[in-house]
This record gives C-alpha cells, sequence and structure tokens, in this order.
C-alpha cells in the first residue's frame, strides 16, 4: 500500500473517530441536559386529595401569577391511590373568560403516586400578565372506572385561588401548583452541534493542512487555535471563567473611561447600561443548560440603549492594567458602540481577547528558530484557550511570556543588532509589570551568550533588566506600599539595599558562569549560603523587634468564619518563616498534581466554585505530547547548553516562590495550607520548563515527529472542550 492511501486510510479513521466521539457526547448532552425544567411555586400548601366528581370535566383550578412572565407548563402532585392508572391525562390553560390559551397530555401510567409531574404545553410558552387571573383545567380519560386520577390540595382556599370540580363534601382548597418558568427542551442536543461541528473541522481541518498541504506551523497554530478559541468562548458561561466578573467589570470601566462616561457613581459603585445591570454582578456566572439558553437567545440582539442609567455593586480587579486590558476594552466599547446586548457584548470582548492571544502566540511561533512545535503545542494547551476566550487578564501573560521566550531563543542563535537589543528592552518592560510574579523570566535575558549583544553587552544587559525591574516598581507601587507596611523608612531602605545588591550578586555570579565554568558550584553554593542568611537575618530582626500580632490580638482576631483577619505581610513572612516552609510544603504535597493538571487545561472553569476534569487519562496525554515537542533530534545543539539549563529552572522556581508569597499576603494566618493558588498561574511557566525538559539528551528522536505531534495536540485540546460541554450542559 503506498503512502497516499495509507494516508487516506488514516484520514478515513480519523473521521470515524471523530464522529463516534461526537456522537457519544452528544447522547451524554441529551440524556443530562434535554427536557430540564425551571419551576415557581404558586402554592405549596396540601393536605388533602381531591377527586373530579366526573373525570370527563375534570378539575379547575384558578390562579394568578404576581410577576407575570413566560410559563412553559405546570408541575402538579398527583393522587393515583396506590396503584398503577391507565388512560390519558390532559390540562389546559384558560384566560379567565374560559379561553384556551395551551394545553398538554400525558399517558397516566407516567404518574407516580403523591409526586410531581411537569406537563409542558405542546404551543410553546404562554406570556402570563401580572396578577391576572387564569384558569388551569385537568381532566382525564380513563380506561376502566377504577382508574382515578385525583390531585393534592390544601383544605383552605389560597389568596382566592379556588379549585372547583371535586367530589361532593370535598372541602374548597387550593391545588399545590407549580409554573415551569424555563424549560430546556431539545435545546441542548440541538444547539451542540455548533461547537460540535467547529471542533470536527478543527481536528480534520488540522489533519489536511498537516498531512495533505504540509502547511507549516503558523497557519496550522491560526486556523486550529481560531476554531478550539471559538469554540471555547462559547462554551465557558457567560462571567464563568477564572475571575471572569471582576475583569469583566474592569474592562467594563475603562470601557466607559473610553467613551467619555464615567465609570462609577458617587458611592463608588460600577455604572451600566439598563440591559447589563440583571448580568454584571459581584459572583461567578450562572452555569447549566439554562444559562447557554438565555445567551443563545439574546447573543445577536442589538439596539439597546448605550446610556449608563444602572449602577452595581460589582468588584473591579483592581485598578487594572491597560496593558492587560486592552483587548477586552477594545471589544467591550465597539459593541457598545454597536449597542449589542450583555451577552453579545461579552462575547465579542471574548472574541477580541482571543484574536489577540492568537496573533502574539502565532508571533513568538514564527520568531522561535528552534522548539517550533512545543511552542505550536503550548499555545493550544486548553488552560491556555481558556484564559485567551475568557475575559482574563492572564492571556496577555501567558501570550508575553512565548513571545519573550521566542525573542530570547532567537537572540541567542543569531548576531543581535541594536533594533533587536531595543525589542528586547521593550518585552522586558511590557512583561514585568504584567503580573508580579513573573518578574524572573526577565532573567532569561542573562542565558543570551554576551557575544550575541556585541560591545557593551552587560551594559545592555543591566538595561533589560532594569527596564523590567523599573516597569514593575511603578505597577506595583500600591501593593509593594501595603506588604511593607510593617516597615519604617529605614528598613526600607536597608530592604532596597539588599534587592539591589542581590540583583547585582546574581547578575555578576551569571556573568561568571559563562566565563569560567570551574566555579559554576561554588557560586551556586555561596548564593544559597547567603540566602539563607538573609533569610536568617531577617527571621532574627523581626523577632527582636517584636512584630506581628500578640497572641491576645490574634484571639481577637478570629472572625465568625474561623478564619483570622490577619494574612501575611512580608515582615510576617520572614517573622513565622518555619511555618511558611511548612506551610508551602504541605500545600504543594497536597495538590501538586492538581496544579499541573489546571495548568494544562485538564482542568477548566473556576476551580474555587466549580470545576470541568477531563481526567488523568488525557492529562498524561498532554504532558507525553510536551515531551515528544520539546525533544531534540540526535543530531541538533542544545538549546539551553551548559549553566543556562539550570538556570531556566532556577527561575521557574523563582516565580513559583514569588507566587507562593503573593497567596500568603491573603492567606488567613491560622490556615493549614496556602490559600488561592491555582494552577493556571503556572501556565506560563509550561514553555520553559518543557523546554528545559527537551534537554535531557537520556532520549532523543530518531524521525521526524513534527506533524504527529502537532495533531495529537489538536486532538487533545478537541477531547478536552467536547468533555467539559458534557460536563458543563449538566451542572
Amino acid at each position: 500500500m503506498n503512502k497516499t492511501y495509507k494516508r487516506w486510510l488514516a484520514g478515513a479513521a480519523l473521521a470515524l473517530a471523530v464522529l463516534a466521539a461526537l456522537a457519544w457526547t452528544w447522547y451524554g448532552v441529551r440524556q443530562n441536559a434535554d427536557g430540564r425544567s425551571r419551576y415557581e411555586q404558586i402554592n405549596d400548601e396540601y393536605s388533602q386529595v381531591v377527586d373530579p366528581a366526573d373525570p370527563a370535566a375534570g378539575l379547575v383550578q384558578a390562579f394568578f401569577r404576581e410577576s407575570g412572565g413566560p410559563a412553559y407548563g405546570v408541575r402538579l402532585l398527583f393522587s393515583i391511590h396506590d396503584r398503577v392508572a391507565h388512560g390519558a391525562l390532559h390540562v389546559e390553560l384558560q384566560d379567565a373568560a374560559g379561553r384556551r390559551l395551551a394545553g398538554a397530555s400525558c399517558d397516566m401510567t407516567a404518574l407516580l403516586d403523591n409526586t410531581f409531574h411537569a406537563l409542558i404545553f405542546e404551543e410553546g410558552p404562554v406570556t402570563l400578565a401580572a396578577g391576572e387571573t387564569y384558569r388551569l383545567r385537568v381532566w382525564y380519560e380513563p380506561a376502566t372506572p377504577e382508574d382515578v386520577v385525583g390531585l393534592w390540595a390544601s383544605e383552605t382556599v389560597v389568596n382566592g385561588m379556588t379549585l372547583t370540580g371535586g367530589t361532593a363534601g370535598t372541602p374548597a382548597g387550593t391545588a399545590a401548583l407549580q409554573l415551569v418558568s424555563d424549560y430546556s427542551g431539545r435545546f441542548a442536543s440541538r444547539a451542540f452541534w455548533a461547537p460540535g461541528a467547529l471542533l470536527a473541522l478543527a481536528v480534520l481541518g488540522g489533519w489536511r493542512l498537516l498531512f495533505v498541504k504540509k502547511a507549516g506551523a503558523v497557519p496550522v497554530f491560526c486556523v486550529a487555535g481560531a476554531l478550539l478559541g471559538l469554540v471555547m468562548s462559547l462554551i465557558i458561561p457567560p462571567l464563568a471563567g477564572p475571575d471572569e466578573y471582576a475583569h469583566a467589570a474592569t474592562a467594563y470601566a475603562q470601557a466607559s473611561e473610553l467613551l467619555g462616561q464615567a465609570p462609577y457613581d458617587e458611592a463608588g459603585r460600577l455604572r451600566m447600561r439598563e440591559c447589563d445591570a440583571p448580568y454584571m454582578t459581584d459572583k461567578t456566572g450562572e452555569r447549566g443548560v439554562f444559562a447557554y439558553k438565555r445567551m443563545a437567545d439574546q447573543l445577536l440582539v442589538s439596539g439597546q440603549d448605550g446610556a449608563l442609567t444602572a449602577a452595581g455593586d460589582v468588584r473591579a480587579a483592581g485598578d487594572g492594567s491597560r496593558l492587560l486590558y486592552a483587548p477586552m476594552v477594545l471589544g467591550m466599547t465597539l459593541a457598545r458602540l454597536l449597542g449589542l446586548s450583555f451577552y453579545g457584548m461579552l462575547w465579542l470582548a471574548r472574541l477580541s481577547n482571543l484574536a489577540v492571544y492568537l496573533a502574539l502566540a502565532a508571533l513568538a511561533l514564527h520568531l522561535t528558530p528552534r522548539a517550533k512545535t512545543l511552542f505550536f503545542c503550548v499555545g493550544l494547551l486548553p488552560m491556555g484557550l481558556q484564559v485567551a476566550a475568557c475575559l482574563s487578564a492572564d492571556m496577555m501573560v501567558a501570550a508575553l511570556v512565548l513571545l519573550w521566550l521566542a525573542w530570547c531563543l532567537r537572540c541567542a542563535d543569531r548576531p543581535m543588532r541594536t533594533a533587536d537589543w531595543l525589542v528586547m528592552v521593550l518585552l522586558a518592560a511590557l512583561l514585568g509589570p504584567a503580573k508580579a510574579i513573573y518578574l524572573p523570566l526577565v532573567g532569561l535575558c542573562l542565558a543570551v551568550p554576551g557575544s550575541r549583544f556585541g560591545a557593551w553587552c552587560d551594559l545592555k544587559k543591566a538595561a533589560v533588566l532594569a527596564a523590567a525591574a523599573l516597569a514593575w516598581i511603578v505597577a506595583n507601587s500600591a501593593y509593594l506600599d501595603y506588604q511593607l507596611r510593617d516597615f519604617n523608612t529605614p528598613l526600607r531602605l536597608l530592604l532596597a539595599l539588599v534587592v539591589l545588591a542581590g540583583a547585582g550578586a546574581v547578575f555578576w555570579a551569571v556573568r561568571l558562569c559563562a566565563r569560567y565554568p570551574r566555579l559554576r558550584l561554588w557560586l551556586l553554593g555561596a548564593g544559597a549560603v547567603l540566602a539563607l542568611a538573609v533569610l536568617a537575618g531577617g527571621h532574627i530582626l523581626f523577632r527582636f523587634k517584636g512584630a506581628g500580632p500578640s497572641p491576645e490580638e490574634m484571639a481577637a482576631g478570629i472572625q465568625p468564619n474561623g478564619d483570622s483577619r490577619y494574612t501575611y505581610s512580608v515582615a510576617m513572612l520572614l517573622l513565622y518563616l518555619p511555618r511558611v516552609v511548612k506551610l508551602t510544603i504541605a500545600t504543594f504535597a497536597a495538590n501538586l498534581s492538581a496544579y499541573w493538571q489546571q495548568a494544562l487545561g485538564a482542568v477548566l472553569g473556576e476551580p474555587i466554585v466549580y470545576s470541568v476534569q477531563a481526567g488523568w487519562l488525557t492529562t498524561l496525554a498532554m504532558t507525553g505530547v510536551l515531551w515528544l515537542a520539546a525533544l531534540p533530534a540526535a543530531d541538533t545543539p542544545r538549546r539551553l547548553p551548559g549553566w543556562r539549563l539550570w538556570w531556566t529552572l532556577g527561575l521557574c522556581v523563582g516565580c513559583t516562590a514569588l507566587c507562593v508569597a503573593a497567596c500568603l499576603t491573603w492567606t488567613p494566618i491560622n490556615y493549614e495550607q496556602i490559600f488561592g493558588i491555582q494552577g493556571r498561574y503556572f501556565l506560563p511557566l509550561v514553555a520553559p520548563l518543557a523546554l528545559a525538559a527537551g534537554e535531557w539528551r537520556g532520549v532523543v528522536r530518531a524521525r521526524d515527529l513534527t506533524a504527529g505531534v502537532r495533531m495529537a495536540q489538536i486532538g487533545l485540546s478537541a477531547a478536552v472542550l467536547l468533555e467539559a460541554i458534557s460536563q458543563l450542559a449538566a451542572l
């Protein structure tokens, strides 16, 4: 069999596998999400069974709904008198004059004794007027005279809603009645085919581009990323991404400023359009089939008034970096100018975020001279797609880290021009303040050989680091001031000198490592001893100063929920250093595997509130694909030769340490584990860690696996999204 036949046979097998996966997921969605209903209580009092005097005439219940709104059907509490009833049961919704509005029927064998049963109107939802009286007629056609169906009801009339038509001597009352206010019907199984078709197109289109067209990494990445990201933007429920409600509030406020509207009122509440007020809240958005149903109904609605006449207490994600929020702000601004609904505005902002992520990641993929397959796979990780296709500042951070790593590899591969160095300075200045915990990654510029910088190489590297440090300090000045609240001015100056001296020592140590390989172990040991000495000195200093709350203050600081109101500041980190070490070890020992799953995207959603989990098999498969993507060919030079490998790993450890320190600042001091660490915080570290793992030469590639590895990543990301669809619809 020649290669062409093998290729198309493999394509046919892939198409069958895709169809099977879609059919299996569709069946699960249909079983879990179709036919679900929400209901509103009209009367919940019942203590007697009312049987109709005449089954053909039935029972008639008068009722009203104070709020009005749609009614998809009714739920009634039936009694079949401890036997299976046979025949047909009918309900009819009538207006006050007795004119039919809607009706429903069911086989009486479906009724269970003393159990509510839903009957959905065949004509679809009926809009009830607020406070207006309606009639519900319930009658049946029994198979035998013994087939009797009654309704549970109260023994007195509730709110003037009388049940009539009962047997003689039955006290007047009100039936136990619920109105179905929403009904999913077959929406979920029908709507599934939109994202399902996009996923099939991503997988089969990726196969065609990779194996038939032999396309390069960038076009395949753009096509697959756009399709997979579009699916992600549709399946993560509105405002249900990680901290999305807070990021949405920040972007909304900045969009208001861009439109020349005051973002907050006198009370500090977020001003918004009337159409946005019901959904812009201070909590994670609704999940499940009804959230999707409402989004589908309103997604393309336009003509909304742009005036900010409503306000709400919605927590923004701090002041918000203009750079990190720029894509979402532009999307929201355009949507508000077009008068789109809340859902249209949110989706357009998500698509703007996704477009910028794909553009930056594709640029990184184009620029990197090595490890293109690794960049391809990292860029298509489900977690990366989630932060890109939701409103999240983490999108820009993840994209900037990829772009920074690609530029460093590019500069290490060829002599740098002045323009190359200026681009490096600019990228460092953008990455430094993007998110404080990733500042150590700027140190990757030190792994670029000095000869690539040309003249004044040390000064040029120092300028790159200084640009990042200054941008970081400016962006985080308020946060630093709060965390150093226990430091007086002399201690702050001392800390600044220690940090500067440490940065200088690291800079010169790296320089010496590059020039004198024999000194590396000595320098590493000296650095470890010096770091321990500084930590021990800080611990002793603050114990001597008596910093931190007293035992009496600690006891008084316990809140009703059991949490202490005291959290760790910089001074308290040093004061309680042994406890901090214990907390860190306990946290990572208990959660390391979960962090890795979340970092890759095998666990999506908002982990603190809800999550959808693809399972460990998928996690192991994605880990294996990343490892294969990072594997070098046997005859290729090292990408991180010598000390640069350990330097890269050290920078990743530094980012992790800053993440731990940042999360400790909002961890109550009486907790036994660190609060707030989430796996997505480690997403930017996946690429440098995988790059470092690929430098282990115990295993090398004997053949070109590029197309297969890229196809595997597309397939795994699509599989995670399919699993997410199934689980999210069932919430």
